[in-house]
């Protein structure tokens, strides 16, 4: 029994678990004081949290830590092989790639694992696993709202939650990009009264005769994702709030809603908007349609309903409404309106007028025609200017790079007959409605015209002059349609590079570089402009001395599905698919018998693939064993494509035999009716999927063998892994981030380029280069061996992995550097001077001079000159020893191996200060420690005094000071010893302590004289 506590951001995941056991008896739970138990288990970079039966959990992690491949799946595997309704509930906390990821597996899901990655950025996922999971999310939670360290939320959740099956010592672990670290350990405050596993319990456990001790009890775990949750990528974000969920787009803007989509009254469904449109659809009004307005005192939420249902009864309602291709029928299915086929039922004109008179009621339904064709005559005006003249009929220049063409002036229909049939109709209807204007129709329906009964002379005029509008409008409609047929392959704006003509068919590319001519002349041409002209790439021959008429002829050719023939229809190669018609196949067996007509059917199906088989079996064959093996090299993709062809082949042979033993029965008696079900012992599903099975296996390793012949042939201009070869450039490789790529070709030479720019929009700059005269550039180069030569091909200087650089020169001169050597000059083979790689100088004569006389040579063959340097240490080995450092302004004395950082330093000469207010101090001696000057002397001369000071053990100062002062009261000298006196002694001498002639003090061997004009005793 555990619980564990899981906070998880996108950076870093942080999981915890207590090492309590427990023992649950007769349905109650005892703390195990003796046992404690690892309930995290470090393995590989996670953290995995095992917590139920201990020795089950114990097994199962050992098992897992033995595997060989270890991950999710082997682990479940595990779990799938030993379970047995044991107790246990696992978490598996790990940094993934660039994020975190937390997977459950619990058996009350089956062990299928519940994965917890993708967080947003700044985002926090709580999860509560194992027992007292809703205490430990809230109690956590809480903590975490009102600011807590995430240290102190860890330490209060397990102590209010302890118990006897919760206890012990708490282990939290940190999991992120640098790996798995323990990142704290507590030990739990826990209850005082808790029950005790003891002996008493123990004997009343057997007395019980109980038939186990389960040690753990099975862990309900419930991940929490708190109350918020955030989904994001490029496109959006996705968030729920308990019950409500909103949906922003990319810019971060709101535009759904779902789930509680509004309160006071709940409503609960689905809100999609932006600022002109709201879609609802939800459990209060159903389906509805808004728009926004800003007429606030009828609406007062700023949305006005457009089109809606009534949520009691269904009803569509709707306003402001367009419709195309819109048809009404009544409620017996009579069409009433059609707009597709411009069709409105106002009844017929003959019964309108039947008794040569216009009522009242027939005037408003003529009116409302008027009206309507008015509409309609507009509309097909608008639509008449556009088809009127076609591009078509345009001039074009196509012996030009690019298309230049001159619009056609040629009218392809006239509008004048329906204008005057339009107009007609209206001036004869004004006799008896009052039209107002004409353009626009306005008619006026309270005029007494329209309120009285008119007599009409001529019912057959009153017709015609409808049906003459009518014909007209049709007729006007079908030329549009021839015209918009006429132009209908000419598209779009210079008839998208496409012109159709009296010359034919010809498509040009954009960019003016290629294009495509198919007539009666010249037959079937791609065309490149080159060198001011138009050179045929890829033409069928006609006309020509060289081939045959209707012969195709391409400089590059790639096909697929290629099928060539002999000139005696033998096949030489037959790329199509194997084509198969299972209609045939399933109307044959669709009553369950075969009968002898469809055995022949179904035989020669089957010849037929078997000739098919046997030629493709033959191929792959050939391929992967001859071809495969007829190469000086190979690569990954060929050996994938030639391991998938020679497995396609295999499951092709399976499946071809699988047919044929099938068939076999069904073709042993080609007369006699074969019954699938009882003659066969199987179904029409069977004998389809043996059929379909086959022909899956014969397309894949068709498929196979297209793949292999594409990775073990060339093709000019085709990327191969980032090589494109072509007869233009060359050969060009670039590396797969596009920021290298090497060319070779006989115009420029070779050279290795560097993308300085973008992988969209590279910019490209040499950074190695070989010309065609054979110089050499390059901006860095790295050689294991590079030899220069000289004017007679000699070596002049070469460059080398290990004997670092030569150079030689005429006349016997030879230089060397090298990290194995040092540097080395020699002439004639003799040394000169050397520098040995362990930081050794020699030479056999060595001036440092700043012009060109040579400076004065002592008797030992040593020179005097100028020698600047930075720092001097006079070692002679590796050894202890005293040596002399020398740098910036001090001059030191050091034992030691030179580490002035440790060595003893027992002499200095150094200045102090800076400048003009600098002055010259000598230290001697080491002192007694490192971090004080007690033993150590000073000699120091700056602006006040000459100074001789010494601070003897115990820092007791000792100093004698020759000042600068001058006149009465001022002290030239002094002298001063703290913590001890001062003696001066001489052997046999006289000491004399003087001021003048006449004021002394003198010691002798023979006593001690004071002389003085006057001496004070006090």
């Amino acid at each position: 029994m555990s619980n564990a506590l899981v906070f998880q951001t996108r950076e870093q995941v942080f999981i915890s678990a207590d090492s309590a056991v427990s023992v649950t008896i007769d349905g109650v739970i005892y703390r195990d004081l003796g046992t404690t138990a690892q309930k995290l288990f470090h393995v590989d970079n996670s953290i995995i949290f095992c917590s139920g039966e201990l020795d089950y959990c114990f097994k199962l992690m050992e098992a897992y830590r033995f595997q060989k491949d270890r991950n999710i799946d082997s682990l479940r595997g595990l779990i799938y092989q030993s379970y047995i309704n044991e107790a246990i509930d696992i978490i598996i906390t790990e940094y993934v790639g660039e994020q975190t990821r937390v997977t459950q597996l619990s058996p009350y899901n089956d062990f299928n694992p519940v994965v917890v990655t993708d967080l947003p950025v700044g985002a926090l996922n709580v999860i509560s696993a194992g027992i007292r999971t809703k205490e430990a999310h809230e109690i956590s939670f809480k903590y975490l709202m009102q600011g807590n360290t995430l240290e102190s939320i860890y330490k209060d959740t397990y102590n209010e939650i302890s118990f006897e099956g919760i206890g012990g010592m708490l282990y939290v672990y940190r999991i992120n990009k640098d790996g798995v670290q323990l990142h704290l350990t507590h030990q739990i405050v826990e209850p005082n009264h808790m029950r005790i596993f003891n002996l008493e319990v123990l004997k009343d456990f057997y007395h019980n005769q109980q038939k186990h001790c389960i040690v753990g009890e099975r862990i309900y775990g419930k991940v929490f994702m708190g109350t918020n949750l955030a989904l994001e990528d490029e496109d959006g974000v996705l968030k729920f709030q308990g019950s409500k969920g909103e949906i922003f787009n990319r810019d971060g803007r709101l535009v759904s809603k779902l789930g509680l989509v509004n309160e006071n009254p709940d409503v609960f469904g689905l809100w999609s908007f932006n600022d002109i449109t709201r879609v609802k659809v939800d459990d209060r009004e159903g389906f509805v349609i808004d728009r926004a307005t800003t007429d606030t005192t009828k609406h007062p939420d700023g949305w006005e309903k457009v089109m809606w249902a009534n949520s009691s009864d269904g009803t569509l309602y709707t306003h402001d409404l367009v419709a195309e291709n819109i048809k009404i029928v009544n409620d017996v299915g009579k069409t009433i309106l059609d707009a597709e086929n411009n069709y409105l039922d106002i009844g017929d004109f003959k019964d309108i007028v039947m008794d040569n008179k216009l009522t009242t009621l027939e005037k408003m339904q003529v009116i409302t025609e008027l009206y309507k064709i008015e509409a309609g005559y507009h509309r097909m005006l608008e639509q008449a200017e556009e088809y009127k003249r076609s591009q078509r009929d345009d001039v074009f220049d196509i012996e030009a790079q690019f298309f230049s063409k001159l619009p056609s002036t040629i009218d392809l229909y006239s509008t004048t007959p329906l204008t005057n049939a339009y107009f007609d109709l209206l001036n004869y209807m004004s006799q008896y409605i009052e039209i107002v204007t004409q353009a626009p129709l306005n008619i006026n329906v309270n005029s007494p015209k329209t309120e009285q009964t008119s007599e009409i002379p001529d019912r057959s005029e009153f017709i015609l002059k409808f049906k003459t509008y009518y014909d007209e409008e049709k007729n006007l409609r079908n030329k549009i349609e021839d015209a918009q047929f006429y132009s209908g392959l000419n598209m779009g704006q210079f008839y998208n590079n496409v012109v159709i003509g009296e010359y034919g068919f010809i498509a040009l590319r954009s960019d003016g570089k290629y294009r495509s001519i198919l007539n009666a002349t010249n037959g079937l041409a791609l065309q490149k402009w080159e060198k001011n002209r138009w050179v045929n790439k890829v033409y069928a021959s006609i006309g020509s001395s060289i081939y045959e008429d209707g012969t195709l002829i391409a400089e590059d050719l790639v096909a697929k599905r290629l099928r060539i023939e002999t000139k005696l229809g033998g096949v030489l190669l037959d790329a199509d698919a194997l084509n198969f018609d299972f209609s045939v196949l399933d109307s044959i067996i669709l009553d369950d018998v075969i009968v002898s007509t469809e055995k022949i059917t179904l035989a020669n199906q089957y010849k037929s693939i078997t000739k098919q088989y046997l030629t493709l079996k033959e191929q792959i064959n050939r391929y992967v064993t001859t071809i495969y093996n007829d190469r000086d090299s190979s690569y990954y993709g060929l050996d994938d494509a030639r391991d998938q062809l020679e497995s396609a082949g295999n499951e092709l042979t399976s499946t071809y035999n699988s047919l044929t033993t099938y068939m076999n029965p069904v073709f042993a008696n080609m007369n006699a009716t074969t019954h699938i079900k009882n003659d066969l012992k199987s179904t029409r599903l069977e004998f389809h999927k043996k059929w379909e099975g086959f022909y899956k296996a014969y397309e894949s390793a068709r498929a196979r063998l297209a793949d292999f012949l594409e990775k073990s042939s060339l093709q000019l201009g085709r990327n191969y892994n980032n090589t494109v070869i072509d007869a233009e450039n060359g050969i060009v490789v670039t590396r797969g981030n596009m920021m290298n790529r090497t060319i070779m070709n006989a115009t420029e030479g070779i050279s290795i380029e560097k993308n300085i720019g973008t992988v969209s929009s590279p910019v490209w700059e040499k950074r190695f280069y070989a010309d065609l005269e054979g110089n050499l550039f390059a901006d860095e180069l790295s050689t294991r061996r590079l030899r220069i030569l000289d004017g007679k091909l000699g070596d002049a200087i070469i460059l080398d992995w290990e004997d670092g650089i030569t150079i030689n020169g005429k006349n016997g001169e030879q230089i060397r550097l090298s990290a194995n050597e040092g540097i080395a000059i020699d002439v004639n083979s003799e040394p000169r001077f050397w520098i040995h790689n362990d930081g050794t100088l020699r030479a056999k004569r060595l001036i440092i001079s700043d012009d060109d006389v040579d400076p004065l040579q002592l008797p030992d063959g040593s020179f005097i000159s100028k020698l600047t340097v930075n720092e001097v240490k006079t070692l002679n080995s590796y050894a202890s020893q005293d040596y002399v450092h020398i740098k910036d302004n001090f001059f030191k004395l050091y034992t030691g191996i030179g580490d002035t950082t440790t060595d003893l330093e027992k002499l200095s000469f150094h200045i102090e200060g800076e400048g003009h207010n600098g002055h010259p101090v000598i230290k001697m001696g080491i002192g007694s420690s490192l971090s004080s000057d007690n033993e150590v002397g000073f000699i120091r001369k700056d602006h006040d005094a000459f100074r001789f000071d010494y601070k003897a053990p115990g820092g007791y100062t000792r100093r004698l000071w020759m000042n600068n002062d001058v006149g009465i009261g001022s002290w030239g000298a002094e002298l001063e010893s703290v913590g001890a006196g001062i003696k001066l002694y001489t052997n046999g001498h006289t000491i004399r302590l003087e001021a003048n002639a006449s004021n002394y003090i003198e010691v002798t061997p023979i006593g001690v004289k004071i002389i003085g004009t006057r001496i004070d005793l006090n």
